[in-house]
């Protein structure tokens, strides 16, 4: 047997999931457990038993494709991706300003994978939730450069509840100390397939642009995401919504362009640390309570 690796966009559980439709496709055109995935961190491995159809997954540092009968596609590959890091000025000069759908939908037409972006094909939920079947989940945590203020998510906590709505906040063990402290009962989600079961079972999602946003969309469950601008990981669904803050303040646009690691097509996950943000990330202080409220009034 023959088997295709495919090794997705990045490191993160977020870029993970962007790649399924990718992963997906060679999964319908290949022979049962044909398919295995190249995993770029732990993460990415704990959802392996989660997609459907999937041969099984190897740690791309164990990897050598060279030394296997198999063909060996790497998303990372691709001159989309190394020559340029998504979503800056210089991207979308070249380019236009295309969102994480339609680059992928490049990369994979020269890859010849036959993927398909029109709809989400959801992740396997083992264990039904069914105490969070009528709330609205808070993913609130992500780097420092993508946080929304304390204030802000207990106000859309009220709002959601005088909606008619429960609120929870998902977390993976105990919430930070900003947080810990705003009257939103933390939902426990440990391991990433404890996310995937919660965030498919639960009535919508509200989330900062990051990997259980992501989750909460693929799974198809009514889900809003508060991103910087550009949004270029927004996947615009009719179950999905993205509510849009100001331009990067130069200062921390200049933190992230030496931070880019798109040249890299090996994963830089060993050697990754998140970047903070100079200004505190008040290019999500545009985003209101009340924008949030309304981009959910559409998906309830």
């Amino acid at each position: 047997m023959c088997r295709t690796y495919v090794a997705p966009i990045s490191f993160g559980l977020g870029d993970l999931i962007a790649s399924l439709p990718a992963i997906q496709g060679f999964i319908t055109e290949n022979s049962p457990g044909e398919t295995w995935l190249v995993t770029r961190a732990a993460g990415q491995a704990a959802l392996a038993d989660r997609i459907a159809g999937l041969g099984g997954c190897v740690d791309e540092d164990a990897f050598d494709p060279a030394g296997a009968d198999c063909r060996f596609v790497d998303l990372r590959d691709h001159p989309l991706q190394r020559d340029y890091w998504w979503g800056s000025p210089e991207f979308d000069q070249a380019v236009g300003p295309l969102a994480i759908n339609e680059i992928l939908a490049c990369i994979c037409a020269d890859f010849g994978i036959p993927a398909d972006f029109s709809q989400p094909a959801p992740m396997l939920a083992r264990h039904e939730r069914p105490e969070v079947r009528d709330t609205v989940l808070l993913v609130t945590e992500s780097d420092d450069t993508k946080r929304w203020a304390p204030e802000r998510w207990a106000e859309l906590a009220r709002e959601i509840r005088d909606g008619g709505n429960d609120v929870g906040m998902v977390t993976r063990d105990e919430p930070d100390a900003e947080m810990s402290g705003i009257g939103i009962d933390a939902v426990p989600a440990p391991t990433p397939g404890d996310a995937v079961d919660v965030l498919t079972s639960c009535r919508a999602v509200v989330g900062i642009d990051t990997g259980l946003t992501h989750i909460a969309a693929q799974q198809g469950t009514p889900t809003v995401g508060i991103y910087r601008n550009r949004a270029v990981y927004f996947r615009p669904w009719p179950h999905t919504r993205a509510v849009v803050g100001d331009r990067c303040d130069e200062s921390c646009r200049a933190v992230e362009r030496a931070y880019t690691y798109n040249a890299r097509v090996s994963s830089p996950a060993s050697t990754w640390q998140p970047r903070s943000c100079p200004v505190g990330a008040r290019c999500l202080e545009k985003v209101r309570p009340a924008d949030v409220i309304d981009a959910l009034g559409e998906l309830l």
